[in-house]
């Protein structure tokens, strides 16, 4: 550790942050809930403990159980009492919780990370839930309204009064013509119709049958 290092390290004792408290007690400073700011006040907090220095190289060939019992030590105490002690154990006291808050703030970026894509992701499934029922909601009342409007599309007008005129039309010729054979002639149609068929349309059938059985006729000449 450096002259410079340890003067750091001294400092954070007597200089205060912007609560009033020494900066000492930022090293101690749990992390806030998952908020935006919190997660960007924790960076620059990360920032700040790694520009204290290569905690990783102070310790080396340290145990790790004597680092943790010197972090607790130094986390129990305040700036007051940590400034009473001599100055070698100031300096590994508060070293050693530099070290421990370096990790500290690393886990608790990673976690509070974690924390708000895991908020985010259900804020936008329940975004989705929502935009799903309102576009369900929408069809539905699509499909109503134009079940609707095909109900009462052209309702009493010439369309409408069109189609039940020749559907009643109809129904009155099938019962008029049941049991007639196939074979029937265009007369006995138009007579059990009562004569309510165009001529024309008589005419023309009469036409084609004859012309079905020219080919017949001719066939007979020819034998």
């Amino acid at each position: 550790m450096s002259a410079a290092q340890r003067a750091g390290l001294m400092r954070l004792l007597e200089e205060c942050d912007s609560d009033g408290t020494t900066l000492f007690n930022r090293l101690k400073k749990p992390a806030q809930g998952p908020t935006w700011s919190h997660f960007k006040n924790l960076i620059r907090r990360l920032e700040w403990v790694d520009g204290l220095g290569g905690t990783g190289v102070w310790m080396d060939g340290v145990a790790a159980g004597k680092i943790t019992d010197f972090a607790g030590e130094a986390d129990a105490a305040d700036a007051s009492e940590l400034r009473d002690f001599v100055p070698v154990k100031r300096i590994a006291l508060v070293a050693a919780l530099t070290h421990k808050a370096r990790m500290r703030v690393r886990d608790d970026l990673a976690t509070m990370f974690c924390k708000r894509v895991a908020t985010k992701i259900k804020k936008a499934k329940a975004e989705l839930e929502e935009i799903r029922l309102a576009e369900r909601e929408i069809v539905e009342a699509l499909i109503g309204n134009y079940r609707t409007v095909l109900k009462h599309i052209d309702e009493g007008g010439p369309a409408q009064e069109a189609l039940e005129k020749a559907a009643a039309m109809t129904a009155e010729a099938r019962k008029a013509l049941e049991g007639l054979d196939e074979e029937a002639s265009v007369d006995e149609v138009a007579t059990r119709l009562e004569g309510r068929v165009s001529p024309a349309v008589i005419a023309l059938v009469k036409a084609q049958m004859v012309q079905a059985a020219a080919p017949n006729s001719a066939d007979a000449s020819n034998s």
